[in-house]
């Protein structure tokens, strides 16, 4: 029988950095997805083909995030559907917070802050990790998320 607590031997900031490489592995097999498909598409540039290039990128959002539960499980970050699930909140909370002004229009910039949102959410729900540094991430992010609304 399988144990669904982290591994001892594994720390919570090698865990996070696993997180993020899983991420990062996801990301960047969607995305060249999304850019094969576009290719095919014959889209070469200009504003026909940008309905059709969002909505593969979405899509492939959608796909890398549904398939980073496999990748944690690989990677053995334990438990992986906290962490799966966790990373896109945390995701949610930068890009509404911070990411969403200062990253616009720096897609690079964007795959960090998706890696660095399942590090964080690696954290977050890892149980060897005190609960006031938990609760003090998750003020930070929260605190970053309300100064983000209120400046729009």
């Amino acid at each position: 029988m399988t144990s669904i607590e982290p591994a001892t031997g594994v720390r919570p900031a090698a865990r996070a950095a696993r997180a993020a490489g899983c991420a990062f592995v996801s990301l960047a097999g969607w995305m060249g997805l999304a850019y094969a498909v576009i290719q095919l598409r014959g889209c070469v540039g200009g504003m026909e083909c940008l309905g059709d290039a969002i909505g593969v990128i979405f899509g492939c959002l959608l796909g890398a995030a549904l398939s980073m539960w496999g990748l944690l499980r690989l990677a053995r970050v334990r438990p992986a559907w906290q962490v799966a699930l966790a990373g896109p909140g945390v995701f949610l909370l930068l890009v509404f917070g911070l990411v969403g002004r200062f990253f616009l229009g720096v897609p690079q910039l964007w795959v960090i802050a998706i890696m660095v949102a399942y590090g964080l959410g690696a954290v977050l729900v890892d149980p060897r990790v005190s609960a006031r540094v938990r609760w003090i991430t998750l003020g930070v992010l929260v605190a970053l998320l309300v100064a983000g609304l209120a400046r729009f």
